[in-house]
C-alpha cells in the first residue's frame, strides 16, 4: 500500500526521494541492532516505522527461546521482502542499493552485507573485466561505502577482486583491455583507503590488521601499473 501510494502521487525527483525513505525504513527494520522492534526480556516490543502493520504487532510472555524464534523468522522474512521489493524498484532508481547499504551499514557497523545486495553492485553477473565503474549502483560505489564506513578488509577484499581479474584477462579480450579509457577504477578512494589504513597504524588502532591490508594494496596496486605500462607500450608499439 505504502509503495501504491507513492507511485500515485510523485513523480521524478520527488518519486526517487520517497522510494529512499521506504527503502531505508525497510532496510533498518532488517537490522539485528536497530532501534525497534526489540526483543527484551520475555517481551516482544515494536516501534511503529513506515511499511509496518502494527494489527498484528503480538506480545509474548512466554519462554524466551520462543521469542527469538519468532524474531528470528520475521527478520528473515524482512530480508525477503527488502530484496523482492529491492529488485522490483531498483529499475526506477538505480540508486536504490546504496540507499539499502548505507543504512545498513549506519545502523549496525558490525553488519555483513547479504550477497544477494552485493551482487546487485556487481550487476548480478561474474565479475566484470574492464573495471569498477558503471551504474550508479556499481562496484565502486559499494567500495567507497566500504571506506566510508571504515571496512577496510572488506574494501581491500573488492579490489583486489577487480584487479585480479582484470589481471587475468582471457586473450580473445585483451585488445579490450588495452583500449584507452577502457578501464576504471576509483583511484582518489584507493587513495582515500590508503590514507585512512595509515591514520589507525598511527593512532595504534588494529596496526597488525591495516599492515596486512596495506601490504596486499601496495602489491595490487604495483602489479597493476606494471600491467598498464605494458599495455600502453603495446598500444604505442601497434600504432607506430
Amino acid at each position: 500500500m505504502a509503495f501504491t501510494v507513492i507511485l500515485k502521487f510523485w513523480r521524478g525527483s520527488r518519486l526517487k526521494r520517497e522510494l529512499e525513505k521506504a527503502f531505508a525504513a525497510m532496510a533498518i527494520k532488517c537490522c539485528p541492532n536497530r532501534p525497534g522492534p526489540l526483543y527484551v526480556g520475555n517481551e516482544f516490543r515494536s516501534n511503529s516505522l513506515l511499511l509496518t502493520s502494527s494489527e498484528n504487532e503480538v506480545t509474548f510472555h512466554g519462554s524466551p527461546d520462543v521469542g527469538l524464534t519468532i524474531s528470528y523468522s520475521k527478520a528473515t522474512g524482512q530480508w525477503e521482502t527488502l530484496e523482492a521489493y529491492l529488485q522490483r524498484y531498483k529499475p526506477i532508481h538505480a540508486r536504490l542499493p546504496v540507499i539499502v547499504a548505507e543504512t545498513l551499514l549506519r545502523s549496525d557497523p558490525q553488519i555483513e552485507l547479504p550477497l544477494w545486495l552485493v551482487d546487485m553492485f556487481k550487476g548480478g553477473q561474474k565479475v566484470r573485466t574492464f573495471g569498477m565503474t558503471g551504474q550508479e549502483s556499481s562496484p565502486a560505489s559499494l567500495f567507497q561505502l566500504y571506506v566510508d564506513f571504515h571496512r577496510y578488509s572488506e574494501a581491500t577484499n573488492l579490489l583486489l577482486e577487480y584487479m585480479e581479474t582484470f589481471a587475468s584477462t582471457r586473450p580473445v579480450d585483451i585488445i579490450n583491455r588495452k583500449r584507452p579509457f577502457g578501464v576504471w577504477f576509483p583511484y582518489t578512494t584507493i587513495e582515500r583507503l590508503w590514507c585512512r589504513l595509515d591514520e589507525s597504524i598511527s593512532s595504534d588502532h588494529m596496526v597488525d590488521q591495516c599492515n596486512k591490508l596495506k601490504k596486499l594494496l601496495e602489491g595490487a596496486l604495483l602489479n597493476h601499473l606494471k600491467l598498464l605500462k605494458v599495455d600502453s607500450d603495446d598500444a604505442v608499439s601497434s600504432a607506430g
